[in-house]
């Protein structure tokens, strides 16, 4: 399993909003954030599937309310918050999520979810390990987090053994 990303604030200083439109799938957003957001993923996994997987067609269709390439070749799985675009990429189902780790407070976290939260780490591993499991769309046979750039929290989950830590590489440096 390998995890891509990319700063948006730093991919924006490079392309403007007019190259990202090709990315759009001509869907309209309520937001111009969310449009960055969208079209940046999309940007990142056609682009990884192309350099990295020699996938030639990245068609990427709707198939039980989760994107995959058309030609199924490899699975993947997209996540942002902040300023940072992820996708996971390995052979068999992924989910990934990813969260900026803000001040909350953490004993309301642990009476609404009635869990013992003893940090906010502890609180975001809960979060996005529960909304990869929700992107991943069955029980995760593993899980892999940890604390990204600081301020973030990222979770994997997969159907099968995660045998080694996944890495992530900063796309615009690969």
């Amino acid at each position: 399993m390998e995890i891509y990303y990319i700063n948006s604030e730093e991919f924006l200083k490079q392309h403007d909003t007019d190259f990202l439109r090709k990315y759009a799938d001509g869907k309209e957003f309520k937001s111009v954030k969310r449009f960055i957001q969208y079209s940046i993923g999309r940007y990142l996994v056609k682009s990884v599937a192309k350099k990295f997987y020699e996938i030639s067609d990245t068609e990427i269709i709707i198939k039980n309310d989760k994107p995959e390439f058309k030609s199924g070749e490899i699975k993947f799985s997209i996540s942002h918050s902040g300023k940072y675009i992820m996708a996971a990429f390995d052979n068999t189902e992924c989910g990934l999520d990813i969260e900026e780790i803000k001040p909350r407070d953490i004993n309301a976290l642990s009476n609404r979810y009635n869990k013992e939260f003893a940090t906010l780490e502890d609180f975001y591993k809960f979060w996005t390990e529960y909304e990869a499991e929700i992107k991943l769309q069955q029980k995760p046979i593993s899980a892999y987090s940890t604390v990204f750039k600081n301020d973030y929290m990222l979770t994997v989950v997969s159907d099968k053994i995660i045998s080694s830590q996944p890495s992530c590489k900063d796309f615009l440096c690969v």
